[in-house]
């Protein structure tokens, strides 16, 4: 995870399941306690398996930024990953990018 501004950008690994969602709330917690987040970038470049963990924890962090205004982008996103992300209709809330720099612009 990294901080740019008020945007912290989740580089997410390769399987987004129960035990990898649950570390990247864990981890999500501590920065958004310690900075002053207001969007989140998952960059999901490396992903090649997301369950239904993966869209909740995508869908949580939502929840918590939207109080402050604040927008989730989803970047990188190969074409296996889209369609589980479509069929969730986790883009009626978060929108997609190609790559972090066109998220950024957007936020």
């Amino acid at each position: 995870m990294e901080i740019e501004d008020r945007n912290l950008i989740i580089h997410v690994g390769r399987e987004v399941d129960h035990m990898e969602a649950e570390k990247i709330r864990h981890d999500f917690e501590e920065c958004y306690l310690k900075g002053n987040i207001k969007n989140v970038i998952f960059d999901m470049s490396e992903v090649e398996f997301m369950d239904s963990s993966g869209i909740g924890m995508i869908i949580g962090k939502y929840m918590k930024v939207r109080y402050v205004g604040g927008k989730v982008f989803v970047t990188g996103v190969s074409d296996n990953i889209d369609r589980i992300l479509k069929m969730s209709g986790i883009y009626k809330i978060v929108s997609k990018r190609d790559n972090i720099f066109q998220a950024l612009r957007s936020c």
